[in-house]
């Protein structure tokens, strides 16, 4: 058996590393910030994304719309509605054209919360995006959009 060459250290100038470096920083730093801020509002990040999605629908959404639309993962979004209807925040119903379906909607306190919470997370978050310029946010959004897609 041959011996293995011994392992040498990337080059300092791979431009990759600082690239996933940046992107792992501010996901990071945006997700605790926004933890911080949903929590005060007695939400998780999940289940404000669930508020979100559903927000200013009032004919809600079908559970795999909700799916869909959110960024709840499929495992967990039964759970999450379960404790939204549980404090009254959403309710569930058969759909009118197929019984098969299940409709989410929020209640009137689910939809008073979510403009409560939505509005103070802009807030809080306009400030920290508007450090990039409206051309700087569009670009940002096309270049995460090919990223997301490569991951695809």
């Amino acid at each position: 058996m041959a011996a293995s060459s011994p392992w040498e250290p990337l080059a300092q100038d791979v431009s990759l590393l600082p690239v996933l470096r940046q992107l792992v920083e501010c996901h990071t730093l945006f997700e605790r910030a926004a933890s911080r801020l949903v929590e005060t509002q007695g939400l998780t990040l999940p289940q404000f994304d669930v508020l979100v999605t559903l927000g200013d629908l009032p004919g809600g959404l079908t559970t795999k719309e909700v799916g869909e639309q959110s960024l709840t993962t499929k495992g967990s979004l039964l759970p999450i509605l379960d404790r939204l209807e549980a404090r009254g925040l959403v309710h569930r119903r058969k759909g009118e054209k197929d019984s098969r379906q299940t409709i989410v909607a929020l209640t009137a306190e689910g939809q008073a919360l979510y403009e409560h919470a939505f509005t103070a997370h802009l807030a809080a978050m306009c400030p920290k995006l508007d450090v990039l310029s409206s051309a700087e946010q569009t670009v940002l959004v096309r270049l995460l959009q090919q990223l997301k897609t490569a991951f695809q």
